[in-house]
């Protein structure tokens, strides 16, 4: 059983990044939908449902926006630690990342200092914690900030 769900955990995150990457092809510039809604340089911005290893917010801080800070948010705490570990190895990187351990909803005033905010696809299970934590967001969110979902 548990070989079964690890094959299939391994395949819809397979799909997941296959999506990703196939829509990143697709946009020839995709960080213009940032600036065609107005986030030029963000100065902050948040990741939520980082992972261990937040491929798309360490390209971001090293290749496009090197002077933004950016708050990876995770409920694994595990997850948070391999990261930090990684992440120490390099000065630049550590100082404008920060990893956070906690349920997005319990995230409030905070949230409205982020210029714009990526949910990653795998963060709530199903449809009714999407549409909780999706409502969350936009109450607690920066007037005018940017809500990307993968």
């Amino acid at each position: 059983m548990r070989e079964s769900l690890i094959n299939l955990c391994g395949r819809a995150e397979g799909l997941l990044e296959l999506e990703f990457a196939t829509f990143l092809i697709e946009t020839p510039q995709p960080l213009n939908s940032l600036h065609e809604n107005g986030v030029v340089q963000p100065k902050k911005v948040a990741f939520v449902g980082s992972g261990p290893m937040p491929l798309t917010s360490s390209i971001m801080a090293i290749h496009h926006m090197k002077f933004t800070h950016f708050d990876n948010f995770d409920v694994d705490e595990a997850a948070n630690g391999v990261v930090r570990q990684l992440v120490v190895s390099d000065a630049e990187l550590e100082k404008g990342m920060k990893f956070e351990t906690c349920d997005i909803v319990n995230v409030k005033e905070k949230l409205s200092e982020y210029d714009c905010i990526f949910l990653a696809a795998l963060v709530g299970l199903n449809k009714d914690e999407k549409l909780k934590i999706l409502s969350h967001l936009r109450k607690y969110m920066k007037e005018g900030g940017i809500l990307l979902v993968n």
